[in-house]
């Protein structure tokens, strides 16, 4: 059943029958209806508020904001910048994440963002947002967070995942951060993360013939450039390109209307960015966080960001690799396990444990 709340609510994680027995507190604030299916987030040793940021265009998007539980007074935070599909950000029932563990063992406030039509966010759905634009409401909803009660304002780190480590150094620029930790994304131009997509794809899927990668993988390098460079939409691309016919249906994540779940718009904005610059631009520590066997993005990428920082910055950067480990960071036999996502298990603490340590550090909770 669909909630429709307004006011301050609180949901109530019981030990028993015992009312002395409190795990979790959840309270919703602001005037922005709790409208989505999702069960109110409850995390043992948390507690949770359920807020509203407002954009520059008027839509109000929901936060989820988390602190320890007994926490008094502003703390350091963490701010989420989420990955490219449009799933919710809240915590799931029942089930620990790294980002749930990571708000419980960090000691720190954690702030999420529900992006513009998703869950309880007003706007046009995910499916429908740029990057330019999702990327200025994590900048607005960021200098608002900062005012929440909860959060230390000068004690803020930036957390990107996956794509959302492309996002994470543009939405930390000018905005006096304490430090950015990215995981599952590098700093090469958008168009050779696409390519090394596609590579890893030919190369370990089995879709293609070890014999046959070589014209394959040309193909799809001239259709992504005539796409995201020349930003033509597929249909464009092969009408203008006959060669290329048929190409855009054999890409990774493809469908008629979108590409890995978003508008055309946001990929040919995202390929407009020049990461690097982003990077070098911060003033602030960073952390890099890759896995041995990552599906998608290049290792080259991810040492990109902390050997030019480095060079710039001695010790700036800190490098975590984690062996084994996939894009999601669970562990695998093999590279070939892992594309297949076959034989995985999951080990939290590889990436929880050393990020709260270097986050409590950047942020003064601990040397």
């Amino acid at each position: 059943m669909r909630r429709m709340l307004t006011g301050l609510i609180l949901a109530v994680a019981m030990a028993g029958a015992n009312p002395d027995s409190l795990k979790a507190e959840t309270r919703v604030t602001g005037d922005l209806p709790v409208t989505s299916d999702l069960a109110l987030e409850q995390t043992d040793g948390l507690e949770t508020e359920y807020g509203v940021i407002t954009t520059s265009e008027g839509l109000r998007l929901r936060s989820v904001v988390t602190r320890p539980e007994g926490a008094t007074g502003p703390l350091p935070a963490i701010f989420v910048t989420q990955w490219v599909s449009c799933d919710s950000i809240i915590f799931p029932e029942g089930r620990d994440t790294q980002l749930r563990l990571l708000a419980r063992q960090s000691g720190m406030v954690m702030i999420r963002i529900e992006r513009s039509g998703t869950g309880d966010s007003e706007g046009p759905g995910c499916d429908r947002l740029d990057y330019d634009t999702e990327v200025r409401h994590y900048r607005e909803a960021l200098v608002q967070a900062k005012q929440h009660p909860w959060v230390d304002p000068q004690r803020v780190a930036v957390l990107g995942s996956s794509l959302g480590s492309t996002t994470a150094p543009l939405v930390a620029q000018n905005n006096n951060v304490a430090g950015v930790i990215v995981q599952g994304g590098g700093a090469v131009t958008y168009l050779e993360r696409m390519i090394h997509f596609e590579r890893l794809y030919v190369e370990r899927s089995g879709a293609v013939k070890p014999e046959d990668i070589h014209p394959e993988i040309l193909q799809r390098i001239s259709f992504l450039q005539h796409y995201l460079i020349g930003q033509k939409t597929p249909d464009q691309v092969a009408s203008d390109h006959p060669e290329l016919a048929g190409v855009w249906q054999k890409i990774r994540g493809t469908d008629p209307e979108n590409h890995y779940g978003r508008p055309f718009a946001w990929h040919w904005q995202a390929a407009e960015k020049n990461f690097l610059a982003a990077w070098l631009s911060l003033d602030a520590p960073v952390m890099v966080v890759f896995g041995e066997y990552e599906q998608f993005e290049s290792r080259h990428g991810h040492r990109m960001i902390v050997d030019t920082i480095n060079r710039k910055s001695p010790g700036a950067a800190q490098w975590l690799e984690i062996k084994q480990a996939d894009h999601g960071l669970a562990l695998y036999p093999d590279a070939y396990s892992a594309y297949a996502y076959e034989n995985g298990a999951t080990a939290h603490q590889l990436y929880v444990a050393p990020v709260s340590q270097w986050l409590r550090r950047v942020v003064g909770l601990s040397k």
